[in-house]
């Protein structure tokens, strides 16, 4: 019996795509939640971890992991081994959510996740085919070491150094047990173990309190933290105790710790005339996060007549205006805004910027006449097509505010 033709070529084709499938690693597409727990599922079954391509398609650099990473043997072969491969496009109906679900912001973004669903490790942009087997390979050895210093830690067989690598590991998959074993390592700290540097990245992440023992040792051995591990170091590990009890003092409205702050971390790391300026912002950032409403102007007007000079005026006014109208609610702030966009425009009233965002602020706090007749005159003052566009729109945003 004569074989149609058309066979031959159906044949040729499932040749060619086995080949191509045989010259790359062995991904699951996840197109819905059905695919997505049964990869785990198969993760679980094999006790593997998970490797998980995020791309898009107009994505350049994922079609290049493709054709020059997936396809190299040695990652084939470590991968297909070793891991559970996936891929999925975060921009399909399913893809997105996830992508959202694991922080994704930039393609091609490649995890290791653990089978409870928890990144491991994550790379960001494309690799090479040898970076990738390394980080493959250097996952894999700290996955399957964690249960090993888990089960040392537990029979107080673990050695510094040990726990150290442990904590490093937790932090990756249970945040919360890694600052348990990280407290008990701190609270056994002797003065010799600050001389590794290891010993100030962390205290850094897990101890930065100002009563703490660690800050206490660090700041009054400065000169020894600074021989030890340089100037940087030191003042690396003050930036991190600054924002941690910045945080701190937000959070439970502690003016005391925001004045230690002030007077007795930022000095340490700053330059005497970056000072003002960063005790300022540091102040804001407090009062205004905190509501303390009239605490913030203060604070604004007192900086703007001791530290900005007469030709910094005008930027200043409005950017702190712009700021407020972007972060902060309610009219009183937005009368606050429009107070100083009103000094704005008298140093310069022909200022497009301070004119149109005053005509908008206007608009929010209901004042619709002074509003319009703002944005007409900041047509009138726009540069070019774009300002012009912008104008019309801040007019059109207003006009809208009035009619509901």
């Amino acid at each position: 019996m004569r074989v149609p033709k058309f066979i031959f070529t159906v044949i040729a084709l499932l040749v060619c795509t086995s080949a191509a499938w045989a010259n790359s690693i062995n991904f699951i597409e996840i197109r819905s939640e059905k695919d997505w727990d049964a990869a785990f599922e198969k993760a679980s079954e094999e006790k593997k971890l998970v490797f998980i391509d995020v791309y898009t398609d107009w994505c350049t650099y994922c079609h290049k992991l493709d054709k020059e990473v997936y396809t190299s043997e040695s990652v084939i072969t470590y991968f297909n081994d070793n891991f559970i491969n996936l891929k999925f496009d975060a921009e399909s109906e399913f893809g997105y959510q996830l992508a959202r679900s694991f922080g994704v912001d930039g393609y091609p973004t490649l995890l290791f996740v653990t089978t409870g669903r928890e990144i491991f490790e994550r790379i960001g942009g494309f690799v090479p085919a040898e970076a990738l087997l390394a980080y493959g390979e250097q996952t894999l050895s700290n996955y399957t070491l964690l249960p090993a210093l888990e089960e040392k830690y537990e029979n107080l067989l673990i050695t510094k150094d040990e726990r150290l690598e442990l904590i490093s590991l937790l932090e990756r998959v249970d945040p919360e047990r890694a600052q348990v074993v990280a407290k008990k390592h701190i609270d056994e700290l002797l003065s010799d173990d600050y001389q590794s540097v290891e010993t100030l990245w962390l205290v850094s992440r897990f101890e930065n309190q100002l009563s703490g023992a660690p800050y206490q040792y660090i700041s009054s051995h400065k000169d020894s933290i600074i021989s030890w591990h340089g100037e940087e170091e030191y003042k690396d590990y003050l930036k991190a105790v600054y924002n941690d009890n910045l945080q701190l003092s937000i959070k439970y409205g502690d003016e005391h710790l925001l004045q230690q702050l002030v007077v007795q971390i930022l000095p340490e790391f700053l330059a005497p005339y970056e000072i003002a300026e960063a005790a300022y912002i540091t102040k804001k950032l407090y009062y205004g996060q905190r509501r303390e409403y009239d605490k913030y102007t203060f604070e604004v007007n007192t900086y703007l007549n001791n530290h900005v000079t007469d030709d910094g005026k005008e930027q200043f006014l409005f950017e702190t205006a712009l700021e407020i109208i972007d972060g902060l609610e309610g009219d009183t702030m937005h009368k606050f805004a429009a107070e100083l966009l009103v000094q704005a425009v008298s140093i310069n009233d022909k200022s497009f910027a301070a004119t149109s965002l005053l005509g908008y602020t206007n608009g929010l706090l209901g004042n619709y006449k002074p509003a319009v007749e703002q944005l007409e005159r900041a047509k009138t003052l726009a540069s070019d097509d774009e300002e012009r566009e912008m104008a019309s729109g801040l007019l059109e945003a207003v006009n809208q505010m009035k009619a509901n």
